[in-house]
């Protein structure tokens, strides 16, 4: 189970993030110089991540905070503060380098330059695509992974864990955070957006059904190639989504891996102030060298004293398989007992959380017809996914045309753009056009699979990536409109008859929600 209490957003929010001695020293420069002052500030601010936070709650506390939300550039911002206010931003403000030490410091430099790098793609493939604001696309890509730069913060031990568990010892991405912090990256996120009243499209990008938006897929698909080329150019995620990215701006693969190659090196050269390594540096490395970049953050010295003092991966999780009748504790996480020949990485079961769902049943139950239907659905995901124990969850919606189901509230996604824009085609007849015909479900398991399988599209199956899921159309008034999918990502990672039996319950208590909300 998760050794750590989910953390509070209090706690997170408490302290603000701290900005660089680089910027405060570029921002004397700028107003001892003159010039185009807005403009050099704005530019100044948008390599920072902690600086444009705070730039955003001066302009926000102020006169005009009425305003915020429709900012396009923080040259714009620093017009609207006026330039005595934005000339005292830094002034005590917490300064990086004074505030942070070790892994703390290290951790958050890193994250701000990879924050900044997805930026930087970000904003080119914006100005790519004619956007009308690109500066809008670059805010929202530095601000999109706050939650982390929060966390190295106020939990630098936590964060750490995370690092570890992920790279080190090959946990997935969404499965790790639930070990470390007891909830998700992407929930943390969500509050620290709502709390500090972030920008519309920063809330946008937090959301993965939302990757269907070409400005929200192209800040996802920045940071997605971001975080790839942590681990180097040529390693498989990364090589994963290059595809995506080529699909997105709509060239040929070779050139676009070209100019995102040219994109890190631009971006390394105008933020060299950060002290860490920067995604650029790693471009002469060739294939395979992605355990030498995990060893050179986790050196087997630390980790043997580590393994001294804190629990092992072992010790924090324990074999997993079917649910049994007795509940775990909240946040209780279980790992397999061993990758096999086609899963490699080792994996993370999610077990349910009685609580959770018994809460979820509860909160369905009483806010049946005065649930707004964002409050339905996300209530009904989370209690599949925490209360349940389903990694990964999706709604998805009938087209108006009906020719397809495009996923509006989705859990678990991973920060995967591909699963983000989870869609099935109905223009064939196959297992899902079948299930729509009438509100049912389905369970694939070892023992149907034989019958079934042959019915699955091709798209979904290599979509999905796993033989073993949950689904069920939703009808309201006898005609279709949408239908809940959940897996446990893993083959390893077994469904069972009672998440079965709750997967069902939850989506019939959703399909009453949606009845009430067509009246």
């Amino acid at each position: 189970m998760s050794t750590n209490a989910t953390i509070s957003i209090e706690k997170l929010t408490a302290q603000p993030l701290p900005i660089f001695e680089h910027s405060a020293r570029a921002f004397r420069k700028v107003g001892s110089e003159g010039g185009n002052t807005f403009e050099n500030y704005g530019d100044i601010i948008l390599k920072d991540p902690g600086l444009a936070l705070h730039t955003l709650n001066q302009l926000r506390s102020g006169a005009n905070k009425s305003l915020h939300a429709e900012i396009s550039s923080m040259a714009q911002a620093t017009m609207l503060l006026g330039v005595n206010r934005s000339k005292r931003l830094t002034v005590g403000h917490p300064q990086l380098e004074r505030t942070l030490s070790g892994f703390a410091k290290t951790g958050y430099i890193r994250t701000a330059c990879r924050a900044f790098h997805a930026a930087f793609q970000a904003w080119d493939w914006a100005h790519i695509k004619n956007d009308h604001a690109p500066d809008e696309i670059l805010l929202a890509t530095l601000l999109h992974d706050v939650a982390e730069m929060a966390l190295w913060v106020a939990a630098p031990e936590q964060m750490h864990q995370f690092r570890k568990l992920m790279l080190k010892d090959g946990l997935p991405t969404d499965e790790a955070q639930y070990i470390a912090f007891g909830a998700s990256l992407e929930h943390f996120s969500r509050e620290i957006a709502a709390r500090w009243h972030l920008p519309g499209l920063v809330n946008d990008a937090l959301r993965p059904e939302n990757a269907h938006q070409p400005r929200v897929r192209g800040v996802m698909l920045a940071v997605q190639l971001a975080r790839s080329t942590e681990r180097g150019w040529y390693w498989e995620k990364t090589e994963r989504v290059l595809p995506q990215i080529a699909d997105y701006l709509c060239a040929p693969l070779e050139e676009v891996i070209s100019h995102v190659h040219q994109n890190a090196v631009r971006a390394a050269r105008e933020a060299p102030f950060y002290s860490a390594r920067h995604a650029a540096a790693l471009l002469p490395m060739l294939p395979g060298g992605e355990a030498l970049i995990i060893e050179d953050e986790f050196p087997e010295a630390e980790a043997e004293i580590e393994a001294a003092k804190k629990p092992t991966v072992d010790e924090i999780v324990a074999p997993s398989g079917p649910a049994t009748e007795k509940q775990p504790p909240p946040s209780d996480i279980r790992q397999n007992s061993g990758p096999t020949a086609s899963e490699p990485m080792a994996q993370v079961c999610l077990l349910p959380q009685a609580g959770i769902f018994t809460q979820t049943l509860h909160d369905l139950h009483k806010g049946m017809g005065k649930m707004t239907l964002n409050e339905l659905m996300r209530k009904t995901v989370h209690g599949m996914h925490d209360g349940i124990g389903l990694n990964r969850v999706v709604f998805c919606v009938l087209s108006q045309k009906r020719e397809k189901l495009v996923s509006r509230y989705m859990l678990g996604s991973d920060n995967d753009p591909a699963f983000s824009r989870f869609e099935i085609l109905l223009d064939k007849p196959h297992l899902f056009t079948r299930l729509m015909e009438k509100q049912v479900s389905l369970w694939i398991n070892d023992d149907n699979r034989k019958k079934f399988w042959p019915l699955m599209p091709d798209d979904v199956k290599t979509l999905i990536k796993t033989n073993s899921f949950f689904a069920m159309s939703i009808h309201v008034r006898e005609k279709p409109v949408g239908l809940f999918y959940a897996d446990r990502r893993s083959l390893n990672c077994k469904l069972d008859e009672q998440a079965y039996k709750q997967f069902r319950k939850l989506c019939q208590f959703a399909a009453k929600g949606l009845a009430n909300l067509a009246k």
